[in-house]
């Protein structure tokens, strides 16, 4: 571990870039409610909520007839219940656990996750002990087991019951934050501490910190029925210390994170399963191109957390899913924040279909509504056309990839419109991706290439055009720079992205990013209001160095190195006296 730590130290050394001196511009605050947080790893409490990308399933031992391995394969999966394009919940997950080790055959079980280096989404591998033998008994501290057995207090083939204990922690520094320009950029923020003045970051800011969850989580069958109920309770205990990019303030917080019960039913002479819960828990839809758990919630201001974002939680959601054969269906109303007051109160009611064609290709199509909210929209030189509320999104999606074709080649793609039903309203948005990743190589590397684009709003036209991107975001894919996605909105921006991915060691990542941005219009309202009116389409670029790697089976490393250069628009919107931002990130993730 230590050699891993010390080689992880050197690549972000070696890669971080210096402070220019170079004299730019800068631009705004982005996404105010969540800046990204560490996007899904493969670890269970960074996965909570993620999109499942891909089940494989490793026998050890077990028949040698391959009719009959293939066939305890499928009983395999039809017992653990899991299916890419479902939500990942570990408490179901490590209940599942105890139906696979039932059945005949196998003798014990057990899961490890994994993130694609091509893609960020999360795969989900069954490891299971099929040598000849009758399956443990019940395991747990309550089983006798002692505390060796910790979070675990009682797993059989019915129930589980767990404890939750996971946390984070982590330093930061930011040199030149807001592009040395905090006060145009912040001023008036409710998450300073002196609106008026805005944030006093000055020329660096540096800061810690640290967060754990705790609670219980529990699932059990209903008698003897097809019927399994599923719940967990946890509270997340925050601190930071220092000077972060909004105040300097050290601050701590306790409070409820998760709050869920659900139901699942699970026919076993079937592969269908229906799954429906509700309560304080996280959602992500696909890979949070229109919805992500990390966007959804404060975690910034007096909250502390603001780039570790422990609360991903939504306040209210209504979670439904099903998968039968290639099928699989995701219905969702949410309320992601009740509780804060200087967010809008807004609902999403939401349904996604998905058809699985392999383990490499899939489509997809999504309908998201918005019943309620407060958020308005604003046009220049005229009042408000309307808001959100009425807004209708319709999106489709899809991903190619065919070993036997073009081997290493993937290609990906979505596309969005939307319209609203209290005034004339028509916007877009979508990406087109094509890369490759080179197995046959050391490291597997990969090289991608993705061009995305959210319109904006041309005032010259009599409809409402700004494309509205409810909470997309996430640091694996729709933050789109860790930096720049704290300046710029996602709507009315173009952004070309080329990524290098290499793998030097078994599920440790280095990844490059490197981000272009361009308006769509010079009109600019909806977003930071220094960048409401644009002197130029240019608004920049970041380099981005992300190194993800598990230290064990229970710690994560994830460090960060970037620079953001700011664009012509950037700069005239301050005088022209914007500097290059940089930021270097260490953090470090536990779970049991």
């Amino acid at each position: 571990m230590r050699r891993r730590l010390l080689g992880a130290v050197l690549l972000l050394a070696l890669a971080a870039p210096g402070q220019a001196a170079a004299q730019g511009q800068a631009a705004g605050g982005g996404n105010a409610t969540g800046l990204g947080g560490p996007g899904t790893a493969a670890v269970p409490a960074l996965a909570i909520g993620a999109t499942i990308g891909a089940v494989r399933v490793e026998l050890k031992g077990g028949p040698a007839d391959p009719g009959q391995r293939s066939a305890l394969e499928a009983a395999v999966r039809r017992a653990f219940g899991l299916s890419p394009g479902l939500p990942f919940d570990p408490v179901l997950a490590q209940a599942a656990l105890g139906r696979v080790r039932g059945l005949p055959g196998v003798r014990d079980a057990s899961f490890r996750l994994a993130v694609d280096n091509t893609t960020r989404s999360l795969t989900v591998t069954l490891r299971v002990a099929a040598e000849a033998g009758a399956p443990g008994g019940p395991s747990g501290i309550l089983a006798g087991e002692g505390l060796d057995r910790f979070p675990t207090l009682w797993r059989d083939e019915r129930s589980l019951v767990s404890f939750i204990a996971n946390g984070g922690a982590g330093l930061f520094s930011e040199g030149n934050p807001w592009l040395g320009r905090p006060q145009a950029f912040t001023r008036g923020s409710p998450l300073v501490t002196t609106p008026p003045l805005g944030a006093g970051t000055g020329a660096r800011a540096s800061w810690g910190e640290t967060y754990a969850e705790y609670g219980m989580g529990a699932a059990t069958r209903i008698l003897d029925s097809d019927v399994y109920a599923y719940g967990a309770v946890t509270g997340v205990a925050a601190i930071s210390a220092g000077r972060d990019i909004f105040r300097d303030d050290t601050r701590s917080t306790n409070e409820l994170s998760r709050a869920y019960a659900g139901v699942i039913w699970a026919p076993s002479d079937s592969d269908l399963r229906v799954n429906a819960s509700f309560g304080k828990q996280p959602f992500t839809l696909d890979d949070g191109f229109l919805v992500a758990r990390f966007t959804q919630r404060l975690n910034a201001g007096w909250l502390p957390g603001v780039y570790l974002s422990p609360r991903t939680a939504a306040d209210q959601a209504a979670l439904v899913n099903a998968h039968w054969g290639n099928w699989v269906f995701n219905g969702f109303w949410l309320e992601p924040n009740n509780s804060v007051a200087i967010l809008p109160s807004t609902q999403l009611l939401g349904s996604a279909l998905r058809y699985n064609f392999d383990t490499h290709s899939h489509a997809a199509v999504n309908a998201i509504y918005v019943p309620s909210s407060g958020t308005h929209y604003a046009v220049p030189n005229g009042p408000s056309p309307g808001g959100q509320q009425g807004l209708l999104t319709l999106a489709a999606r899809g991903r190619w990839a065919d070993p036997a074709i073009l081997p290493g080649v993937w290609v990906e793609g979505a596309l969005a419109h939307q319209s609203n039903e209290n005034f004339p309203m028509s916007a877009w948005a979508g990406f087109a991706q094509l890369g490759y990743i080179a197995r046959q190589l050391p490291w597997t590397p990969s090289l991608s290439y993705r061009y995305a684009a959210f319109s904006g709003d041309d005032p010259a036209t009599a409809r409402y055009e700004r494309f509205d991107t409810l909470y997309s975001g996430g640091l694996d894919e729709w933050l789109q720079g860790v930096t720049m996605g704290k300046l710029l909105t996602q709507g009315n921006r173009a952004v070309h992205r080329v990524r290098l991915n290499v793998s030097p060691w078994e599920g440790t990542n280095l990844t490059l990013d490197w981000y272009l941005n361009r308006a769509l219009e010079l009109n600019n309202l909806g977003a930071n209001p220094a960048l409401s009116q644009l002197a130029s389409r240019d608004l920049g670029q970041e380099w981005q160095l992300v190194l993800r790697m598990p230290l064990n089976e229970r710690l994560f490393f994830m460090g960060i190195a970037g620079v953001a250069q700011p664009g012509e628009a950037l700069r005239a919107a301050t005088g022209g006296g914007a500097s290059n931002w940089t930021t270097l990130q260490a953090q470090l993730f536990w779970t049991f």
